[in-house]
């Protein structure tokens, strides 16, 4: 039972060291029949991206399980059942999240429990271990005693307030040296790798001509035109990244959106520029014409089923229902109950099937993290909250998402002279 554990800023390449150690130990120890390693991530973009990584891995082809910390404390929780009880453990639904994690933590620390989960994955990979809570940094606490455990975490780059002093952090360098790494692979563009520095240091980042620049756009015209200036200065990025960190107020939604309409001064545009949607987004597009009361009947709630778009979600769900009825003898079902259940596949539809790319996206810092773009333009609007820490944080994890260019657009000149940028 080991923990090796990583840090290091981002675009240090941790992900790619995590997955150098994984075929060191596969290698060094082979997986026994019917082993596999067990990676796991909080956030589902991640384990998309994670799922990318190991499939690089020699000797891993079908013998990898990745998946959240939360999916899989559902999957110990259910299979534990009774010993939950037993423990005095309550009957939770998937979506108590920090329940059901506090709970599989403390399945975990039964003898019988670590054991059988050992037993099956030997090795255990965390990426990302900075933005765990407590409860799920209790499973792996448990995990630690019985299977060997590579880890990776910036604490930095979590953006969780909550998490300040980062417990993760803590605990990794309590229980282990961890190997700090320093070298920068994402971009070797000066001036991007001066900003990320200074912004990390709590240093005001400089300008960089084209590479790295701070512009204030008080008003959408103004800012929508530096936008498409900086597009179209770099006509040869393959993907550019419109990130904020705030969309509170409407200012960056503004911006967007003339952007993808109007030529700026330089004739430059227009650019189509696609919002990236969240799961409750999605799930709320689709179950907005849900035609069905608090409680129905399983008919009834077929009915208002098929009256929606006849997409993958939806018809899960149909599938879902007609079991529930002939196979557990259901006759009643409620609104809450259905729009969970259609939450909950457009969840595992976009964990498994991913999104659909474009040249020019549009996101929150939040959705951007642990991905890379050739080009970012991050919209900095007044509505954007928290302490001075916070807000450094924030710039630091939206530049560092830049491979070849930054532009960042400011809303006011107030703004400008305020930390992070001072």
């Amino acid at each position: 039972m080991t923990l090796t554990a990583l840090e290091g800023a981002a675009g240090c390449g941790k992900t790619f060291r995590l997955m150098e150690l994984l075929a060191e130990r596969i290698v060094a120890t082979p997986l026994k029949e019917g082993q596999r390693v067990l990676a796991l991530t909080f956030m589902h973009g991640a384990r998309r991206r994670l799922v990318d990584r190991l499939a690089k891995v020699a000797g891993l082809r079908g013998r990898v399980d990745c998946s959240t910390i939360d999916g899989f404390a559902w999957r110990l929780v259910r299979r534990w059942r009774g010993l939950a009880l037993t423990l005095g453990i309550p009957n939770l639904t998937e979506e108590q999240f920090d329940q059901v994690c506090n709970a599989a933590g403390l399945l975990l620390e039964q003898p019988a429990v670590s054991s059988w989960v050992a037993k099956s994955f030997p090795v255990i990979l965390v990426d990302e271990g900075q933005d765990l809570h407590s409860q799920r940094l209790r499973m792996l606490t448990a995990l630690a005693e019985t299977t060997d455990l590579l880890v990776a975490a910036d604490e930095f780059q979590c953006l969780d307030a909550a998490l300040n002093p980062n417990p993760f952090v803590g605990w990794i360098q309590a229980a282990t040296q961890p190997q700090v790494l320093t070298q920068v692979y994402r971009t070797n563009v000066a001036g991007l790798l001066n900003a990320a520095t200074a912004i990390r240091g709590g240093q005001a980042p400089v300008d960089a001509g084209q590479h790295f620049r701070v512009m204030v756009g008080q008003s959408v015209p103004l800012a929508a035109t530096m936008m498409s200036n900086a597009i179209g200065w770099h006509p040869g990025t393959n993907d550019i990244a419109i990130i904020t960190p705030s969309r509170t107020g409407g200012f960056a939604q503004q911006v967007v959106d003339r952007v993808g309409t109007t030529t700026s001064n330089q004739g430059n545009g227009p650019y189509p520029i696609a919002w990236e949607g969240s799961d409750s987004d999605e799930t709320h597009a689709i179950t907005a014409t849900l035609d069905m009361d608090t409680e129905a009947s399983g008919a009834t709630a077929l009915a208002a089923l098929h009256l929606l778009p006849r997409i993958g979600p939806v018809q899960q769900t149909m599938i879902w229902v007609n079991r529930q009825v002939h196979a557990a003898g259901r006759t009643d079902f409620t609104r809450v109950e259905i729009e969970t259940m259609i939450g909950r596949f457009v969840t595992m539809q976009r964990q498994y099937g991913g999104n659909q790319s474009s040249r020019f996206t549009a996101m929150t810092v939040h959705q951007a993290k642990n991905r890379e773009f050739d080009g970012v333009v991050v919209v900095w609007p007044h509505t954007v909250a928290g302490s001075a820490e916070q807000k450094r944080r924030l710039l630091y994890n939206a530049v560092t998402r830049a491979r070849k260019w930054c532009n960042v657009i400011v809303q006011g000149q107030n703004i400008r002279n305020a930390p992070p940028f001072l």
